[in-house]
């Protein structure tokens, strides 16, 4: 067990897209598995929160990237636990490529749900995970709030059964898709990705529709706000490109 530990992982080709780049879900399973990995390892992983009927559940997740790795790189991830409140902790990652250079920072915030009621409870139910805590920040900071958002609709999606992971809801990963999406691959010839910032404020599950609605806030500075038929506004994001 390790309150902070590295995880190596190789770049297949599933995890790139056209220009031969990490994309944006891609990185982001690679950062919600080292989450999961070292949450395992320590003793209060998903397996173990749902023997108890509790699970773990993403609330807030920044990412913040000098470059995009490529497929010729490698990734290493070392993650930690900054802190633990009432409600929610603060896990925080630095990303390195396979040379062992610093390329990127994340932090992420957590919350613990009861999966009978679908209701978030104290982090007090897990005491041991206090053992945990390392107390070092990023340059980044943590997540913050992503205010309200106009905009025109750029996607829509469906919520289907492949969507659906094993806490019985859309899969984060999805809603990283349907923002991704939002932009034509000729876009992405002109830009890579510098920061990626969500926000999770309502559970999407099967048979949800509704559009992603982006708003341009600055120079290649896009906020979204995901928007369904009945449950309102069920996340904000925010993506900021740099030109190639």
């Amino acid at each position: 067990m390790a309150a902070k530990k590295k995880y190596s992982y190789d770049i297949e080709a599933q995890d790139i897209d056209f220009r031969r780049r990490v994309s944006l879900a891609s990185l982001t399973n690679f950062i919600l598995i080292t989450a999961g990995k070292n949450a395992d390892e320590n003793g209060f992983g998903l397996l173990e929160l749902q023997s108890d009927c509790f699970t773990w559940v993403l609330s807030r997740l920044v990412i913040d990237m000098k470059r995009m790795p490529t497929e010729s790189d490698s990734l290493t991830i070392e993650t930690w636990i900054e802190h633990i409140g009432t409600a929610f902790t603060t896990r925080n990652f630095r990303i390195l490529d396979g040379g062992d250079h610093l390329i990127g920072h994340a932090a992420s915030s957590w919350a613990v749900m009861d999966m009978r009621t679908r209701r978030s409870v104290l982090l007090e139910t897990l005491p041991a995970m206090r053992h945990f805590i390392v107390g070092e920040s990023t340059p980044i900071g943590e997540p913050g709030r992503i205010p309200n958002v106009s905009g025109e609709v750029a996607n829509s999606f469906l919520v289907k059964y492949s969507d659906i992971d094993v806490n019985n809801h859309a899969n984060s990963l999805h809603y990283v898709e349907w923002l991704s999406d939002c932009f034509t691959p000729d876009f992405y010839r002109r830009h890579h990705i510098r920061r990626f910032e969500i926000n999770f404020l309502k559970e999407l599950t099967f048979g949800d529709s509704g559009e992603v609605f982006r708003q341009l806030k600055g120079q290649a500075d896009y906020a979204f706000q995901i928007e369904t038929h009945g449950k309102g506004t069920v996340c904000r994001a925010r993506i900021v490109f740099e030109e190639v």
